[in-house]
């Protein structure tokens, strides 16, 4: 009943990031419920509290990073740019330049959080100190989140297109060691 109101939501997503979202298709067409469900998660992660903007899209880079070869990275970084995060603080984060330290402590500590690296208690505790509990909760989520949709994807057998990414006019190339997370 659901699915019409479901593909044309997609296809407006595709059309408005240049994205496939064939396998979100095939998910409405398997389970209106698990669509359903899957977009309720995802939207609980859009709660950005108290955290620094810059340091929460940053942090979705992260995450879309530590899962993806390059489409739903793009989706994250644009969603970035829209948000207001300049174009240069998501080159730099992305190469592995440094940058804005708001967005750089977002990003390290998203990346951290999900590789379970070494230092991710000293960066969960800069995290805390610099902006409160409520922006770690916030940050966390979206760092989770935003490698969900590169997981679904991979695991409906779709996760076969890497691309480089682009911010604005510019292709940017991910620095190989923020990928080999």
């Amino acid at each position: 009943m659901l699915k019409p109101i479901f593909h044309w939501y997609l296809r407006r997503m595709e059309r408005r990031y240049g994205y496939d979202a064939t396998y979100l298709h095939e998910l409405a067409d398997i389970s209106e419920t698990a669509f359903r469900r899957y977009l309720r998660a995802q939207t609980a992660a859009r709660w950005q509290g108290p955290a620094p903007r810059d340091a929460w899209h940053a942090a979705a880079i992260a995450g879309a990073l530590v899962e993806d070869c390059g489409p739903c990275l793009q989706i994250a970084s644009d969603l970035a740019l829209e948000a207001g995060v300049p174009g240069a603080t998501i080159r730099a984060l992305l190469s592995g330049t440094p940058t804005d330290a708001g967005a750089q402590l977002g990003f390290d500590y998203g990346r951290a959080l999900l590789t379970s690296s070494e230092n991710l208690d000293e960066l969960r505790k800069e995290v805390e100190r610099r902006w409160g509990r409520p922006a770690l909760v916030a940050i966390s989520l979206m760092a989770m989140y935003s490698r969900n949709f590169p997981v679904l994807k991979r695991a409906l057998g779709h996760a076969r297109a890497c691309q480089r990414v682009r911010i604005g006019d510019s292709e940017v190339v991910v620095a190989p060691r923020l990928k080999a997370a």
